[in-house]
Protein backbone atom coordinates (compact mmCIF):
# COMPACT_ATOMS: atom_id res chain seq x y z
CA UNK A 1 0.00 0.00 0.00
CA UNK A 2 2.77 2.34 -0.15
CA UNK A 3 3.25 2.85 -3.90
CA UNK A 4 3.69 6.49 -3.43
CA UNK A 5 7.38 7.18 -1.54
CA UNK A 6 9.28 10.25 -0.39
CA UNK A 7 11.56 12.34 -2.43
CA UNK A 8 15.22 13.46 -2.03
CA UNK A 9 16.32 16.83 -3.66
CA UNK A 10 15.65 17.18 -7.26
CA UNK A 11 18.18 15.71 -9.04
CA UNK A 12 20.11 13.70 -6.32
CA UNK A 13 19.47 9.88 -7.33
CA UNK A 14 21.30 8.10 -9.66
CA UNK A 15 19.24 7.19 -12.78
CA UNK A 16 17.35 3.88 -12.02
CA UNK A 17 16.78 1.21 -14.53
CA UNK A 18 13.07 1.24 -15.37
CA UNK A 19 11.20 -1.79 -14.18
CA UNK A 20 8.52 -4.07 -16.30
CA UNK A 21 7.78 -5.63 -19.50
CA UNK A 22 11.02 -3.81 -21.86
CA UNK A 23 12.78 -0.93 -22.14
CA UNK A 24 11.94 1.20 -25.05
CA UNK A 25 14.60 0.99 -27.47
CA UNK A 26 14.73 -2.91 -26.99
CA UNK A 27 11.10 -2.96 -28.02
CA UNK A 28 12.06 -0.70 -30.73
CA UNK A 29 14.88 -2.77 -32.08
CA UNK A 30 12.60 -5.66 -32.09
CA UNK A 31 9.67 -4.10 -34.05
CA UNK A 32 11.17 -1.52 -36.25
CA UNK A 33 8.47 -0.54 -38.98
CA UNK A 34 5.36 -1.58 -36.43
CA UNK A 35 2.99 0.30 -34.54
CA UNK A 36 4.03 0.92 -31.11
CA UNK A 37 3.32 2.69 -27.55
CA UNK A 38 6.02 3.10 -24.88
CA UNK A 39 4.49 3.54 -21.89
CA UNK A 40 6.48 4.57 -18.52
CA UNK A 41 4.15 4.18 -15.15
CA UNK A 42 3.56 3.18 -11.79
CA UNK A 43 3.69 -0.98 -11.36
CA UNK A 44 0.62 -2.25 -11.71
CA UNK A 45 -1.57 0.63 -12.56
CA UNK A 46 -3.81 -0.46 -15.41
CA UNK A 47 -6.41 -3.10 -15.33
CA UNK A 48 -5.16 -6.23 -18.13
CA UNK A 49 -9.21 -6.33 -19.11
CA UNK A 50 -9.24 -2.56 -20.38
CA UNK A 51 -5.33 -3.17 -22.04
CA UNK A 52 -6.67 -6.12 -23.84
CA UNK A 53 -9.70 -4.03 -25.03
CA UNK A 54 -7.28 -1.70 -26.59
CA UNK A 55 -5.20 -4.37 -27.71
CA UNK A 56 -8.12 -5.54 -30.06
CA UNK A 57 -8.89 -2.36 -31.39
CA UNK A 58 -5.18 -0.59 -31.82
CA UNK A 59 -3.72 -4.08 -33.37
CA UNK A 60 -1.24 -4.03 -31.24
CA UNK A 61 0.19 -3.80 -27.25
CA UNK A 62 1.13 -0.83 -25.45
CA UNK A 63 4.71 -1.71 -23.83
CA UNK A 64 4.79 -0.86 -20.41
CA UNK A 65 7.98 -0.28 -18.34
CA UNK A 66 7.62 0.53 -14.68
CA UNK A 67 9.01 2.69 -11.81
CA UNK A 68 8.79 3.01 -7.80
CA UNK A 69 8.92 6.95 -7.34
CA UNK A 70 8.57 10.35 -9.17
CA UNK A 71 11.94 10.77 -8.34
CA UNK A 72 12.81 7.59 -10.54
CA UNK A 73 10.46 8.96 -13.52
CA UNK A 74 12.23 12.83 -13.40
CA UNK A 75 15.81 10.82 -13.24
CA UNK A 76 15.42 8.65 -15.88
CA UNK A 77 12.91 11.36 -17.90
CA UNK A 78 16.56 13.58 -17.38
CA UNK A 79 18.54 11.53 -18.95
CA UNK A 80 19.31 9.65 -22.37
CA UNK A 81 18.27 6.38 -21.07
CA UNK A 82 14.34 7.87 -20.44
CA UNK A 83 14.66 8.74 -24.53
CA UNK A 84 11.68 6.66 -26.43
CA UNK A 85 8.74 6.85 -23.94
CA UNK A 86 5.66 8.47 -25.50
CA UNK A 87 3.62 8.49 -21.92
CA UNK A 88 3.95 9.04 -18.51
CA UNK A 89 2.37 9.04 -15.06
CA UNK A 90 3.69 11.90 -12.54
CA UNK A 91 2.08 12.93 -9.76
CA UNK A 92 0.36 16.39 -9.05
CA UNK A 93 3.19 17.67 -6.56
CA UNK A 94 6.24 17.06 -9.84
CA UNK A 95 4.23 17.82 -12.97
CA UNK A 96 6.20 22.04 -12.37
CA UNK A 97 9.58 20.45 -11.87
CA UNK A 98 8.80 18.01 -15.09
CA UNK A 99 7.60 21.25 -17.20
CA UNK A 100 10.39 23.42 -16.03
CA UNK A 101 13.46 21.03 -17.23
CA UNK A 102 11.23 20.64 -20.50
CA UNK A 103 10.33 16.87 -19.84
CA UNK A 104 6.93 17.21 -21.19
CA UNK A 105 5.05 18.30 -24.59
CA UNK A 106 2.37 20.51 -24.41
CA UNK A 107 -1.16 18.81 -24.32
CA UNK A 108 -2.79 19.64 -27.85
CA UNK A 109 -6.56 19.38 -25.80
CA UNK A 110 -8.02 19.11 -29.74
CA UNK A 111 -6.87 15.71 -30.27
CA UNK A 112 -8.92 14.60 -26.77
CA UNK A 113 -12.57 14.89 -25.23
CA UNK A 114 -12.18 16.24 -21.91
CA UNK A 115 -15.66 17.44 -21.88
CA UNK A 116 -16.36 14.20 -19.36
CA UNK A 117 -14.06 15.44 -16.75
CA UNK A 118 -14.75 16.36 -13.55
CA UNK A 119 -13.63 20.24 -13.13
CA UNK A 120 -12.39 19.62 -9.36
CA UNK A 121 -9.46 17.94 -10.80
CA UNK A 122 -8.90 20.70 -13.85
CA UNK A 123 -7.00 23.84 -14.04
CA UNK A 124 -5.42 22.87 -10.34
CA UNK A 125 -2.79 24.80 -8.99
CA UNK A 126 0.53 22.34 -9.97
CA UNK A 127 -0.58 22.51 -13.73
CA UNK A 128 -3.23 25.85 -14.79
CA UNK A 129 -5.03 25.00 -17.74
CA UNK A 130 -3.40 21.70 -17.88
CA UNK A 131 -1.11 22.48 -20.33
CA UNK A 132 0.97 19.23 -19.92
CA UNK A 133 -1.08 16.75 -17.45
CA UNK A 134 -4.83 15.21 -17.64
CA UNK A 135 -6.08 13.80 -14.31
CA UNK A 136 -5.78 9.75 -14.55
CA UNK A 137 -7.12 9.42 -10.90
CA UNK A 138 -6.78 10.76 -7.43
CA UNK A 139 -6.50 10.27 -4.00
CA UNK A 140 -6.18 11.76 -0.36
CA UNK A 141 -4.10 12.38 2.62
CA UNK A 142 -7.14 11.08 5.47
CA UNK A 143 -7.13 9.18 9.07
CA UNK A 144 -8.04 5.63 9.63
CA UNK A 145 -8.65 4.54 13.02
CA UNK A 146 -10.22 1.84 15.59
CA UNK A 147 -12.85 4.38 17.78
CA UNK A 148 -12.25 1.40 20.56
CA UNK A 149 -8.90 2.29 21.24
CA UNK A 150 -9.33 6.15 20.13
CA UNK A 151 -12.53 6.36 21.98
CA UNK A 152 -13.56 9.97 20.37
CA UNK A 153 -14.38 11.08 17.33
CA UNK A 154 -11.17 12.59 14.93
CA UNK A 155 -12.50 15.58 12.74
CA UNK A 156 -10.07 17.74 13.06
CA UNK A 157 -6.04 17.29 12.48
CA UNK A 158 -5.48 18.15 16.47
CA UNK A 159 -7.84 15.49 16.99
CA UNK A 160 -5.28 13.44 15.53
CA UNK A 161 -2.23 14.62 17.12
CA UNK A 162 -4.60 14.48 21.07
CA UNK A 163 -5.17 10.93 20.13
CA UNK A 164 -2.65 9.39 18.82
CA UNK A 165 -0.95 10.81 22.63
CA UNK A 166 -3.48 8.41 24.61
CA UNK A 167 -2.82 5.28 26.32
CA UNK A 168 -3.42 2.70 24.42
CA UNK A 169 -3.28 4.47 21.27
CA UNK A 170 0.76 5.80 21.47
CA UNK A 171 2.87 3.70 20.12
CA UNK A 172 -0.14 2.48 17.49
CA UNK A 173 0.15 4.99 15.17
CA UNK A 174 1.48 5.70 11.90
CA UNK A 175 2.51 8.69 9.86
CA UNK A 176 3.56 9.44 6.16
CA UNK A 177 6.83 8.39 5.02
CA UNK A 178 6.57 11.65 3.38
CA UNK A 179 7.85 15.23 4.83
CA UNK A 180 5.44 17.24 3.32
CA UNK A 181 2.49 15.30 4.17
CA UNK A 182 4.08 14.78 8.00
CA UNK A 183 4.05 18.04 8.53
CA UNK A 184 1.40 19.84 6.65
CA UNK A 185 -1.32 18.88 9.16
CA UNK A 186 0.24 21.44 11.39
CA UNK A 187 0.91 23.65 8.65
CA UNK A 188 -2.88 23.74 7.83
CA UNK A 189 -4.20 23.97 11.94
CA UNK A 190 -1.83 27.48 11.44
CA UNK A 191 -3.59 28.43 9.18
CA UNK A 192 -0.72 28.11 6.85
CA UNK A 193 0.02 27.21 2.71
CA UNK A 194 2.65 24.20 2.71
CA UNK A 195 3.17 25.11 -0.82
CA UNK A 196 4.29 29.10 0.27
CA UNK A 197 5.49 29.11 3.63
CA UNK A 198 9.40 29.54 4.20
CA UNK A 199 12.03 27.46 5.97
CA UNK A 200 11.07 28.86 9.00
CA UNK A 201 7.45 27.80 9.18
CA UNK A 202 8.31 24.65 7.52
CA UNK A 203 11.03 23.83 10.83
CA UNK A 204 8.63 25.12 13.46
CA UNK A 205 6.13 23.24 12.45
CA UNK A 206 7.95 20.26 12.49
CA UNK A 207 9.15 20.52 16.09
CA UNK A 208 5.63 19.67 16.96
CA UNK A 209 6.23 16.70 15.15
CA UNK A 210 9.72 15.86 16.65
CA UNK A 211 7.40 15.88 20.00
CA UNK A 212 4.41 13.86 18.92
CA UNK A 213 7.31 11.23 17.28
CA UNK A 214 7.42 8.76 20.35
CA UNK A 215 4.24 8.15 20.04
CA UNK A 216 4.90 6.65 16.54
CA UNK A 217 5.29 2.76 15.30
CA UNK A 218 6.10 3.25 11.82
CA UNK A 219 6.37 5.54 8.96
CA UNK A 220 6.29 2.29 6.46
CA UNK A 221 3.39 1.85 4.17
CA UNK A 222 0.68 0.53 5.52
CA UNK A 223 -0.37 -2.69 5.74
CA UNK A 224 -4.06 -3.18 6.40
CA UNK A 225 -4.00 -6.28 8.08
CA UNK A 226 -1.74 -4.35 10.97
CA UNK A 227 -5.05 -1.60 11.23
CA UNK A 228 -7.56 -4.74 11.01
CA UNK A 229 -5.76 -6.65 13.98
CA UNK A 230 -5.28 -3.80 16.02
CA UNK A 231 -1.28 -3.70 16.17
CA UNK A 232 -2.05 -0.03 14.24
CA UNK A 233 -5.15 1.80 15.29
CA UNK A 234 -4.22 5.45 14.12
CA UNK A 235 -2.91 6.09 10.77
CA UNK A 236 -2.28 8.49 8.27
CA UNK A 237 -3.48 7.09 4.89
CA UNK A 238 -5.34 7.03 1.53
CA UNK A 239 -8.53 5.68 0.62
CA UNK A 240 -7.61 2.72 -0.42
CA UNK A 241 -5.46 1.50 1.86
CA UNK A 242 -8.59 2.28 4.28
CA UNK A 243 -11.05 0.63 2.58
CA UNK A 244 -8.87 -2.31 2.42
CA UNK A 245 -8.11 -2.43 5.94
CA UNK A 246 -12.33 -1.80 6.77
CA UNK A 247 -13.03 -4.46 4.74
CA UNK A 248 -10.77 -6.55 6.74
CA UNK A 249 -12.40 -5.19 9.99
CA UNK A 250 -15.90 -3.37 9.69
CA UNK A 251 -15.31 -1.32 12.84
CA UNK A 252 -12.85 0.87 11.50
CA UNK A 253 -13.14 4.54 10.31
CA UNK A 254 -11.93 7.06 7.92
CA UNK A 255 -12.17 10.47 7.72
CA UNK A 256 -10.51 13.07 6.10
CA UNK A 257 -9.35 15.65 8.72
CA UNK A 258 -10.05 19.55 8.31
CA UNK A 259 -9.36 22.19 8.56
CA UNK A 260 -7.05 21.29 5.10
CA UNK A 261 -6.27 17.85 3.77
CA UNK A 262 -4.08 16.87 0.54
CA UNK A 263 -5.92 15.48 -2.59
CA UNK A 264 -3.11 14.47 -5.01
CA UNK A 265 -3.35 13.34 -8.74
CA UNK A 266 -1.68 10.86 -10.65
CA UNK A 267 -1.81 12.16 -14.62
CA UNK A 268 -1.26 11.32 -17.79
CA UNK A 269 1.63 13.15 -19.58
CA UNK A 270 3.48 13.36 -22.97
CA UNK A 271 6.78 12.70 -23.02
CA UNK A 272 9.52 15.21 -24.58
CA UNK A 273 10.07 14.24 -27.92
CA UNK A 274 7.69 11.15 -27.81
CA UNK A 275 8.34 9.03 -31.17
CA UNK A 276 4.60 7.77 -31.10
CA UNK A 277 2.38 10.95 -30.66
CA UNK A 278 -0.31 9.85 -32.91
CA UNK A 279 -1.06 6.35 -30.48
CA UNK A 280 -0.16 8.43 -27.56
CA UNK A 281 -3.16 10.00 -28.24
CA UNK A 282 -5.31 7.18 -29.67
CA UNK A 283 -4.52 5.57 -26.49
CA UNK A 284 -5.65 8.63 -24.05
CA UNK A 285 -9.01 8.99 -26.37
CA UNK A 286 -9.45 5.24 -25.19
CA UNK A 287 -8.00 5.66 -21.74
CA UNK A 288 -10.77 9.09 -21.50
CA UNK A 289 -13.86 6.80 -22.42
CA UNK A 290 -16.32 6.92 -19.30
CA UNK A 291 -16.69 2.98 -19.34
CA UNK A 292 -12.51 2.68 -19.26
CA UNK A 293 -12.68 4.80 -16.19
CA UNK A 294 -15.21 3.07 -14.42
CA UNK A 295 -13.26 -0.14 -15.00
CA UNK A 296 -10.26 1.21 -13.88
CA UNK A 297 -11.86 2.87 -10.96
CA UNK A 298 -13.36 -0.41 -9.81
CA UNK A 299 -9.67 -2.15 -10.45
CA UNK A 300 -7.39 0.22 -8.97
CA UNK A 301 -10.04 1.22 -5.54
CA UNK A 302 -8.94 5.06 -6.49
CA UNK A 303 -11.50 7.40 -8.86
CA UNK A 304 -10.52 8.10 -12.12
CA UNK A 305 -11.34 11.66 -13.56
CA UNK A 306 -15.10 11.24 -15.02
CA UNK A 307 -17.29 13.44 -13.64
CA UNK A 308 -20.30 12.06 -11.87
CA UNK A 309 -18.16 8.87 -11.39
CA UNK A 310 -19.84 7.65 -8.05
CA UNK A 311 -22.77 7.50 -9.77
CA UNK A 312 -21.61 4.70 -12.38
CA UNK A 313 -20.71 2.55 -9.52
CA UNK A 314 -22.35 -0.57 -9.19
CA UNK A 315 -24.06 -1.68 -5.92
CA UNK A 316 -21.61 -5.02 -5.67
CA UNK A 317 -18.63 -2.75 -5.36
CA UNK A 318 -18.26 -2.63 -1.39
CA UNK A 319 -17.47 0.00 0.40
CA UNK A 320 -17.69 1.95 -3.09
CA UNK A 321 -18.54 5.42 -0.90
CA UNK A 322 -14.49 4.97 0.30
CA UNK A 323 -13.32 5.27 -3.10
CA UNK A 324 -14.43 8.60 -3.19
CA UNK A 325 -13.12 9.84 0.32
CA UNK A 326 -16.71 9.13 1.81
CA UNK A 327 -19.52 10.98 1.51
CA UNK A 328 -20.04 14.77 1.45
CA UNK A 329 -16.03 15.01 0.31
CA UNK A 330 -15.50 19.03 -0.07
CA UNK A 331 -13.26 19.65 -2.61
CA UNK A 332 -12.27 23.23 -1.66
CA UNK A 333 -10.68 22.22 1.53
CA UNK A 334 -8.33 19.79 -0.18
CA UNK A 335 -4.47 21.47 -1.50
CA UNK A 336 -2.18 19.39 -3.59
CA UNK A 337 1.22 19.90 -2.91
CA UNK A 338 3.83 21.26 -5.22
CA UNK A 339 7.92 20.30 -4.76
CA UNK A 340 9.28 23.67 -4.79
CA UNK A 341 13.45 23.20 -4.65
CA UNK A 342 13.63 26.46 -2.45
CA UNK A 343 11.60 24.30 0.31
CA UNK A 344 11.80 20.82 -0.50
CA UNK A 345 15.09 19.99 1.05
CA UNK A 346 13.73 21.77 4.33
CA UNK A 347 10.81 18.97 4.49
CA UNK A 348 13.14 16.19 3.94
CA UNK A 349 15.64 17.13 6.66
CA UNK A 350 12.50 17.53 9.12
CA UNK A 351 11.44 14.39 7.96
CA UNK A 352 14.58 12.56 8.52
CA UNK A 353 15.23 14.23 12.02
CA UNK A 354 10.66 13.08 12.67
CA UNK A 355 11.72 9.77 12.66
CA UNK A 356 14.95 9.34 14.58
CA UNK A 357 13.21 11.20 17.23
CA UNK A 358 10.49 7.63 17.42
CA UNK A 359 14.17 5.78 17.25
Amino acid sequence: MNRRSALRLLGSAPAAAALGLASPRASHAKTTGAVQLNIYSWPDYFSAVDLQGYARMAGFTPTISTYASNEMLFTKLHSPAGAGYDLVIPSSSWIGQFANHGLLEEIDHHRLNLASLDPNLMNRVYDRNNRYSIPKDWGLLGVLYNPEAVRDEIHTWEDFFKAGEKPGVSGKVRLSVSGWETIGPELWLQGKDWNTVGAADIRAAGQRLTRFARHVKTFSGLDPNAVANGSIVLAQTHQSAARAAITLNPKLKWVVPGPRSELWVDNYAIARSAPNLDQAYDFLAYQLRPDVQVHETEYLGFPAALAGLRARIGPAVPYADLIFGGKNLDFQKLTSFVVNPGTIGIYLQMQAEIQAAAG
